[in-house]
């Protein structure tokens, strides 16, 4: 007999893409096996976000499919919705999709084998979407994929910035014990991993919760593992930043010369109205310091358009902050208002017509620096990860800098190494380079 196959779709942030690592260990440890197309598993788990309107859009529009699919299979098909929009619907998904079996929220992703049980001893859908008490991932080494693995740092957030629904789906900040982090990067390491992401809504803030070591105390000590060679993190507060914190940061030859590094308005007015506790000055501070203490780093960002009372004022000042820092990219969005959060009730609100052409605005003027950015690039030698052989050629393999570039290169190197790499130029918007041999 067969054992039953999953598949899974992840939706959103990097946090999704880590916890979707959980979430299939947690079926291989109860039996299952991965299922190369959705078609042909027995559970699938839709993996979900929750942060903007359209990404819950488009669950709904891949529930609709699978309620179909299962049609076809005569109901053979198990959907478990997981994850941020699991967390804030809860049973109401149900009562719309009712092929769904289980709804499993952000505090229960491993919990997903049992609750497939629990609906196939009882025939009930099942809800878990309590937020009581949080474990970290049990799996530690197991989440090894490769050359590369995320290490989820601190769980939630505390901020409650006025348009943000994370901290009432993902609950308070927690950090996991140092002790934990190091052991599990440790294992990682002795099973290949050569390259570690470390996670958290705000990583920058680890450990205040719990009086622990910080943030940058553990990057320290991480530091010291041997076999890691790269380090990087995500996401960083500009709050929580400050000209010391770079230099300490930019001292530890392992932490990867890229900075993602949250905007959200240039304008102060709108800074405040978000809640995101600090100014300009201080976040152009920050930017200096970076730009000061760590030869060529990439900077990349976060920026919404169209919160409630925007001007056209506030948003020419953002678009002046984009062009004086020169973002490496940028993820733009236009405002969505969510569900809990304190900017619905916030009046005046943008015209829909206004953010969008806010929004093409911004994006053409990003794409021009990012090409620009890139093109600086050109003429000079970086060292590159293998990370995959490309999709165009087969002989040719996509590589990542140091400084999250991706550069197209011929080599031989095998995945999960390191060469070093002359930027000679690109194609499209895509870096290509030399392998440069000793």
């Amino acid at each position: 007999m067969r054992s039953s196959k999953y598949f899974i779709e992840t939706y959103g942030c990097e946090m999704n893409k880590s916890d979707s690592v959980d979430i299939a260990l947690s079926l291989e440890a109860d039996g299952y096996t991965a299922a190369a197309r959705n078609e042909d598993a027995d559970v699938v788990v839709l993996n979900t976000c929750s942060v903007r309107e359209h990404a819950e859009e488009r669950i709904h529009g891949r529930l609709g499919y699978y309620r179909s699919l299962s049609a076809r299979r005569n109901g053979s098909i198990s959907v478990v919705l997981a994850g941020c929009m699991a967390q804030e619907q809860g049973v109401r998904i149900i009562e719309r999709f009712p092929e769904v079996k289980a709804v499993v929220g952000t505090y229960h992703g491993w919990s997903i084998p049992e609750a497939l049980r629990r609906y196939a001893e009882t025939g009930l859908p099942v809800v878990l979407v309590d937020q009581e008490h949080y474990e970290f991932s049990p799996f530690k080494g197991q989440r090894a994929r490769g050359h590369s693995a995320f290490v989820n740092i601190i769980m939630g957030c505390s901020n409650f910035c006025t348009y943000c629904i994370v901290p009432y789906l993902r609950g308070p900040e927690k950090s996991k014990p140092a002790a934990q982090v190091i052991d599990e990067v440790r294992e990682l390491a002795d099973r290949g991993v050569v390259e570690i992401t470390l996670l958290g809504q705000n990583v920058n803030v680890y450990g205040e919760d719990c009086g622990g070591p910080g943030f940058v105390e553990l990057l320290e000590r991480i530091h010291d593992v041997e076999g890691i060679r790269w380090i990087r993190f995500l996401t960083s507060h500009p709050r929580d930043f400050d000209e010391g914190i770079v230099r300490r940061i930019a001292g530890m030859e392992k932490v990867c010369r890229h900075l993602h590094l949250p905007l959200q308005s240039g304008s102060d007015r709108v800074l405040r109205l978000m809640r995101r506790q600090y100014d300009m000055r201080h976040y152009r501070t920050v930017v200096d310091a970076v730009r000061m203490n760590m030869d060529d780093a990439s900077i990349t960002t976060d920026i919404i358009v169209g919160f409630p009372t925007e001007t056209e004022e506030d948003f020419q000042q953002t678009l002046a902050v984009v062009r004086e820092v020169g973002y490496d990219d940028a993820f733009t969005y236009r405002y969505s208002a969510r569900p809990f959060t304190e900017a619905l009730r916030i009046s005046d609100p943008v015209e829909p017509d206004t953010a969008c052409r806010r929004l093409e605005e911004l994006i053409e003027v990003q794409r021009s620096i990012s090409l620009r950015r890139s093109r600086e690039q050109i003429g000079k030698t970086r060292r590159a990860l293998v990370e995959r052989t490309s999709k165009k050629n087969s002989r040719e393999m996509l590589c990542k800098t140091e400084r999250n570039r991706m550069v197209v290169v011929r080599t031989t190197a095998p995945v999960g190494s390191f060469i070093e790499v002359s930027l000679k130029g690109l194609s499209g918007s895509t870096l290509r380079g030399c392998e440069l041999r000793p």
